[in-house]
């Protein structure tokens, strides 16, 4: 075996060993895993020449290595081995999100949950872009004497229902003329297009009905701005604080900036384009220096995708941890494509 190829086999086992056991790691340990012979002497003079290259790092004089974050990127890059979900496993994941999700909004919050009660991590699950959405239909509901709802259904499954206030009487055979006026301009619109110079130039275009029109269109406009919007669910937040690599002081932050999808959004997207994974000072964001943000992408249709993601410890098990995203973001998909009969 070569050197080189023989001190990424040790980098590997010292990263995963220190995975499981969080304390330091000495070449007596290492030469326990290792499935080839060596002598602990050989183990050590190359962990110490992998702490040379900034891989390894020694807390204390007389203690073990550990991993630097630049031990633990070459590993997730090149060494690391994936540890698959089962098949029966992603069965009961899919059968938990069928029957557990009638919206993709209920879908991704059912996943995300999923998702940190398997890794113990916290999980956020973005919505697909909702700048892409399509007006599928516009319901009505009567709600009173003089209230009704608009329920504005999109081609990515997103439902917005919106309450409205009339001065008028509202009736059965008026909300059939709301829906059939509305649904006639709207449908097949993206809900983009729903801008205040569309609402009122379709105003405008009701004639004599303009004057009855006002709250409705205003409840319409309303729902589509909702539905434009991006949405991402949040779960295992808590997760973090029993988390021993998280200071207590950057706790807030951190709960801050899971309350900031657009920050948020912006990692994950990061995290996607770097191995799937941005660790400690990649994130760029000091309480994050000890974590790590894990993502993945689902594809219901070529313009319904979205993320999943875990932010958990620095020393978190990368190989399952992955893989197990990678698994539940298949199985996301294909439970998204047959809700939305794509």
């Amino acid at each position: 075996m070569e050197p080189t190829e023989r001190k990424m086999k040790i980098l590997e086992a010292v990263v995963e060993a220190y995975i499981k056991s969080g304390d330091p790691i000495g070449s007596k340990a290492i030469c326990d895993v290792l499935d080839f012979n060596v002598s602990s002497a050989t183990v050590r003079n190359d962990m110490a020449e992998l702490a040379g290259l900034g891989l390894l790092e020694q807390p204390h004089t007389s203690s073990g290595r550990v991993p630097t974050e630049l031990g633990y990127r070459v590993y997730i890059d090149d060494l690391m081995k994936p540890q698959p979900l089962g098949k029966r496993e992603l069965t009961a994941i899919k059968d938990k999100l069928d029957m557990s999700s009638d919206t993709p909004e209920k879908l991704l919050e059912t996943a995300a949950d999923i998702l940190s009660r398997i890794t113990g991590c916290a999980a956020a699950a973005t919505s697909p872009p909702g700048e892409n959405a399509l007006i599928r239909h516009v319901r009505f509901v009567h709600t009173g004497s003089y209230t009704a709802m608009a329920v504005l259904i999109t081609s990515l499954g997103s439902v917005k229902p919106k309450l409205f206030r009339c001065e008028y009487s509202v009736t059965p055979s008026l909300l059939e003329m709301f829906d059939k006026a509305i649904n006639e301009r709207l449908t097949g619109m993206p809900v983009t297009a729903v801008t205040p110079a569309f609402i009122q130039s379709t105003a405008i275009s009701f004639g004599d009905m303009s004057m009855i029109m006002p709250s409705v269109l205003l409840a319409v406009s309303e729902a589509a701005k909702e539905a434009s919007a991006d949405g991402t669910a949040i779960r295992g937040q808590e997760n973090l604080f029993s988390m021993p690599e998280l200071d207590p002081a950057d706790g807030k932050k951190v709960m801050e900036l899971l309350g900031q999808p657009r920050e948020l959004n912006k990692l994950i997207s990061a995290a996607e384009a770097r191995s799937g994974a941005l660790i400690g000072s990649e994130l760029s964001h000091p309480a994050l220096k000890n974590l790590s943000v894990i993502a993945a992408n689902y594809t219901a249709a070529p313009q319904c995708t979205g993320s999943l993601a875990l932010i958990g410890p620095l020393r978190m098990n990368y190989p399952k941890v992955i893989s197990t995203l990678a698994g539940v973001a298949d199985v996301v998909g294909e439970s998204l494509s047959e809700l939305l009969d794509i």
